[in-house]
């Protein structure tokens, strides 16, 4: 899919967690790994990692690290939204580590291209690191991360996005893992 790029988050301080979320081990692999998998299928090699973890790079994968440090979500995809050579970018946090395949390709098969932001939501909730973001939207992460208004919502609320209700069969992949007890919820 040559239009598109895959992108893993990773670079949250994990502060619930204690610990690099991405690095927590799941049936075997890291969350990483899961969410690479995941995506590899649909995007092939064209998949980046943002964090400062250098860790990472033992798993051979494409990473980059924040041009601006320590501003959060804001910070990470406009970081990638700046490196990628593509208009469309599948964003993905690295705590959804039970994401598949299938829902990412309903997402990029359902995104409407006249939006600049394509987000899945489960339970009226939406889930704004489970979406597709168009490349423009580098400029007003750009001016929001300028005036330090590092709220992801705040940057969403601008641009009228796209929510999907994802299907019932998936909702259970969206389950955010923050904290010890959502990890040992999952594995169970």
């Amino acid at each position: 899919m040559e239009n598109f790029t895959g992108i893993i988050l990773a670079g949250g301080k994990s502060q619930r967690m204690g610990t690099d979320k991405g690095m927590l081990p799941l049936n075997g692999k890291p969350f990483i790994t899961h969410i690479y998998e995941a995506m590899k299928p649909i995007f092939g090699d064209n998949i980046v990692v943002v964090s400062s973890n250098a860790d990472y790079d033992a798993f051979g994968y494409n990473r980059i690290e924040d041009l601006i440090s320590d501003k959060g979500p804001v910070g990470g995809l406009y970081t990638a939204l700046k490196q990628s050579k593509t208009k469309f970018n599948l964003v993905l946090s690295v705590d959804v580590p039970l994401v598949t395949t299938e829902l990412v390709q309903w997402l990029v098969d359902n995104h409407d291209d006249s939006y600049l932001i394509t987000q899945v939501q489960v339970n009226e909730k939406p889930s704004p690191l489970v979406a597709v973001y168009d490349r423009a939207l580098r400029t007003l992460l750009g001016e929001h991360l300028a005036g330090n208004q590092l709220k992801l919502r705040d940057v969403i609320a601008e641009v009228h996005p796209q929510t999907l209700t994802v299907p019932e069969k998936w909702s259970n992949q969206l389950q955010n893992i923050n904290t010890e007890e959502d990890y040992k919820k999952i594995q169970k």
